[in-house]
């Protein structure tokens, strides 16, 4: 699906799905192993929702103090962070995702070190 289709599909779901199948055409595009979204509740705080399967959900969700964070910079700057943990360990994706203007959430991949050509 291209994230035109899943992103009309979105739109039109139950409230519960959206990120779940937004995080799917993450983990298909990107091949993530996982994603999972930081959303802004309280201003000084985060909150880490699951999607597609990657985050366990039976637990009540936990708050991140904000202040200091990865998530802070990306969120203030709106600019994305891409961190290159080393060989063999997975690339770590956070972006800035935002509705006309208003920062609402930061998707947080972890995708596949991209192969360079020798």
């Amino acid at each position: 699906m291209t994230l035109a289709g899943t992103l009309a599909a979105a739109e039109t779901a139950a409230p519960v799905e959206p990120l779940d199948m937004v995080a799917r055409m993450l983990k298909d595009h990107l091949g993530a192993a996982s994603v999972s979204f930081i959303t802004d509740f309280t201003g000084g705080s985060v909150v880490r929702l699951g999607a597609a399967g990657s985050v366990e959900t039976d637990a009540p969700a936990r708050l991140i103090t904000l202040r200091g964070t990865l998530y802070d910079d990306v969120s203030r700057t709106q600019r994305p962070s891409v961190e290159d943990r080393g060989e063999g360990a997975p690339v770590r994706v956070v972006a800035p995702v935002t509705n006309r203007g208003d920062a609402i959430g930061l998707p947080n991949c972890s995708c596949p070190r991209r192969r360079t050509r020798r």
